[in-house]
């Protein structure tokens, strides 16, 4: 392809695609600071005084199941950690009886007590954000695919690495003034600095975010595709569909034996009839970009019997760089610098599309006349 065609279409892409960007940038350096924010707007049902100890998990999970009689527990975040100041409570993803519907509510680990109502997943500000930023709220929409808004985010992903390659080809000289702004000059040329600027220092990291998302959604949408692809619905919960007389306790300490180091982070639940109880968690590694879920011990929900483990630790390339993914698209690998860098660099898409709608109305402006 000629340059002259490259340029069209990258300027075609982007000017299509303008406002969707707009959306998934805004979002996403907003959702870098997630945790932060929700600290923020809710602290009663996101923070609690911790003691010692935690609760145990038979005790937790007894807890749950005696305060939410209406649903079962599909999965648990755990996050919550004795200290001497306060710490996060976990997050508690839960099923309502009858349905396939699931909820959130936070829980306190300390004491038991589940601290915020059922509420359906988008139902705090910063859940309702990540929705758009995922699906722009086009999923579940009545008479279209149910996963239509995961498939144009993909979509979207793709041409974001499509345009991040092309600029980089485009303005592959532009290296050599890449922070030589023309202020005097008329506002098409200003505009025109401006953005081969923000784009050339972007670039990498929108690369890396473009990579990361769109595998992410892609793979979302795959499996939901291939599970229900013979119009096989999600199970509806009717009741548990683990052994309500299993030893949590002896399935979290058991872990560590089948993977040395393993901390659990995450639990998940059967959804489905036949599914494992799945502990997540962290093992001790030199690499910063490793995920704290990505080591797996996999038990059977009925006897509590070893199934499987997954160390992280023994893979190859492949699956380690997939894991970093998680880290790297959220910038959360560095604390507050990499997350400020991310969502400063996120942020550049709303200044790309403007500049670069702003270019290319006014190209296309000329040559009409």
């Amino acid at each position: 392809m000629s340059k002259k065609k490259l340029h069209q279409l990258h300027g075609w892409l982007g000017f299509t695609c303008l406002i969707p960007f707009i959306l998934i940038s805004l979002t996403g350096s907003l959702l870098v600071f997630k945790k932060e924010l929700d600290v923020l707007l809710m602290p009663t049902y996101t923070q609690v005084i911790p003691s010692d100890t935690r609760l145990s998990e038979n005790a937790l999970i007894d807890a749950i199941n005696n305060q939410l009689p209406e649903y079962e527990l599909g999965s648990w975040e755990i996050l919550g950690q004795p200290s001497s100041a306060m710490t996060e409570a976990d997050r508690i993803y839960l099923i309502r009886k009858g349905t396939d519907n699931w909820f959130k509510a936070h829980l306190n680990p300390f004491t038991g007590e589940v601290i915020s109502p059922p509420v359906a997943l988008n139902h705090y500000l910063t859940d309702w954000l990540l929705e758009l930023h995922y699906t722009l709220l086009l999923n579940d929409i009545e008479g279209l695919d149910k996963d239509l808004g995961t498939a144009f985010t993909s979509l979207f992903a793709l041409i974001l690495i499509f345009l991040g390659i092309s600029g980089l080809v485009i303005y592959r000289h532009f290296w050599r003034r890449v922070f030589t702004l023309r202020w005097n000059s008329r506002l098409l040329v200003v505009f025109s600095d401006v953005h081969k600027m923000a784009g050339t220092l972007a670039s990498p990291i929108l690369l890396i975010l473009g990579i990361t998302g769109g595998y992410y959604n892609i793979a979302i949408y795959v499996h939901e595709w291939q599970e229900h692809q013979d119009g096989h619905a999600h199970h509806q919960m009717a009741q548990k569909l683990y052994n309500k007389h299993l030893d949590f306790d002896r399935l979290f300490s058991q872990a560590a034996n089948h993977i040395p180091g393993f901390e659990t982070t995450y639990v998940l639940m059967p959804s489905e009839p036949n599914q494992p109880i799945t502990l997540y968690g962290k093992t001790p590694t030199e690499n910063p970009l490793i995920s704290d879920y990505a080591s797996t011990v996999s038990f059977n929900a009925q006897s509590g019997g070893f199934i499987g483990a997954y160390d992280i630790r023994d893979q190859a390339f492949v699956p380690v760089l997939i894991d970093t993914f998680r880290k790297l698209h959220f910038g959360n690998f560095a604390g507050y610098t990499s997350q400020i860098i991310w969502a400063f660099f996120g942020f550049m898409p709303v200044l790309l599309a403007s500049t670069g709608g702003y270019i290319w109305l006014r190209r296309r402006s000329k040559r009409r006349k």
